[in-house]
C-alpha cells in the first residue's frame, strides 16, 4: 500500500469549513489525526481510541463523504472486507475565517486538539521516548508584547509551519527511495494570550 505522506497535505490561509464539520465529532476528529499518521482501517482506529468498531466505522464514512480521506485498499479478512483509508486534509487552527466558527465548537475543536498533544507527551514519557535523543526540543516561552510583537510572533509560528511540511515531504520522497527507519516526529506549536492571572503573577 502506498504511504499516508505520499499526498502533500499542506496549510492553507483558510479554515476549510467543510473540514471543521467533519470534525465536530470527537471520534472523527481522532479518526482523522490516526490516518493522517498512517494508514489504517476503522476496526484498527477503533481499538486505538477505545470506541465501538461500528460507530467509527460510520464516522470514518462520514470523513470519506466530506473528502478528508480516501479509500486505498482493502484486504480479506475473517469472511469480511476489511478497508483501509488514508487522510487527504489535515486540520490546522488558522486564519481569519476561523473566529467565525461558534464558540462552542472551537473550544471543543481545541480541546481535542490538545488532549491528543497531551496523550503524545504523556505516553513519550512512560515508554522514555521524549529523552530518548539528545537534540529532542522542548521550550515554553512567556513574553510580553506589543501588537507588532504579536504579529510578529504569529507569522514566525506560520513561517516555522510551513517549512515544516516542506521537511515532511522531502523526507517522504527520501523514505520511499532508501532502506532507513522512519522516526516518528512530534510537533506543536502554539501561541495565544495568556490568561491575567498568569500575567499578573509575572507570566
Amino acid at each position: 500500500m502506498p504511504a499516508p505522506t505520499d499526498i502533500k497535505l499542506q496549510r492553507s490561509n483558510e479554515i476549510d469549513l467543510t473540514l471543521i464539520r467533519a470534525m465536530a465529532h470527537r471520534d472523527r476528529y481522532l479518526a482523522l489525526h490516526i490516518l493522517n499518521e498512517r494508514i489504517a482501517s476503522p476496526n484498527e482506529v477503533a481499538n486505538e481510541i477505545g470506541a465501538p468498531t461500528s460507530r467509527v466505522a460510520y464516522h470514518v464514512r462520514e470523513l470519506e463523504k466530506f473528502g478528508c480521506i480516501e479509500l486505498i485498499g482493502t484486504k480479506p479478512r475473517r469472511g469480511a472486507t476489511e478497508h483501509f483509508y488514508r487522510a487527504t486534509k489535515r486540520a490546522f487552527f488558522v486564519g481569519e475565517d476561523w473566529v467565525r466558527i461558534p464558540r462552542s465548537l472551537r473550544e471543543s475543536l481545541i480541546g481535542n486538539h490538545l488532549a491528543i498533544a497531551g496523550r503524545y507527551i504523556s505516553e513519550a514519557l512512560e515508554e522514555g521516548t521524549f529523552e530518548a535523543r539528545p537534540d529532542r526540543h522542548h521550550s515554553w516561552t512567556r513574553m510580553l508584547v506589543d501588537e507588532q510583537g504579536w504579529t510578529d510572533s504569529m507569522a514566525v509560528l506560520l513561517e516555522a509551519l510551513d517549512k515544516l511540511l516542506e521537511i515532511q515531504g522531502d523526507s517522504s520522497a527520501r523514505l520511499e527511495k532508501e532502506d532507513e527507519p522512519a522516526i516518528p516526529l512530534v510537533i506543536s506549536l502554539m501561541g495565544f494570550e495568556a490568561p491575567s492571572s498568569q500575567v499578573a503573577a509575572g507570566g
